[in-house]
């Protein structure tokens, strides 16, 4: 499914993307914090009293924390082994589309390239030529 894209190269669309940039790394700090609050919060008035009464086990602070950063860190693995490589395919496919500068070198370098190969070819005829005269095989 092809879902048309505008090319934003300048004005309030630069702008925004931008934005969006800076507040996406910035709401990680934000996001951490929050769930530091939510984690307590949860605890103390939710999972703490469903634990003590269906599970018959009093779960401290402490091995709260330490079952969900395990929780954490198995969805941190996932994420590395499955949400990071599609991430970077969309974004390599996006960043190739949207006049990226590497895109336009590469261009250059390619063209430069083909040059170079066809005076390479040239060069190698002329050099067979005269091994040719020469009597050098």
């Amino acid at each position: 499914m092809h879902i048309p894209q505008v090319n934003a190269k300048g004005g309030i669309l630069l702008w925004w993307g931008k934005f969006r940039f800076v507040y996406g790394h910035a709401a990680t700090y934000v996001g951490m914090i929050q769930m530091a609050l939510i984690v307590a919060v949860a605890y103390n008035t939710t999972l703490r009293p469903w634990i003590v009464d269906y599970l018959g086990w009093d779960v401290t602070f402490w091995q709260y924390c330490v079952m969900l950063g395990a929780l954490l860190l198995v969805g941190m693995v996932l994420e590395f082994a499955l949400g990071v490589p599609a991430f970077l395919a969309i974004a390599n496919e996006q960043w190739y589309k949207h006049g990226n500068p590497i895109k336009t070198d590469i261009d250059t370098v390619k063209s430069g390239l083909s040059e170079m190969k066809s005076k390479q070819t040239e060069t190698d005829e002329k050099l067979a030529k005269i091994m040719k005269r020469l009597e050098i095989e």
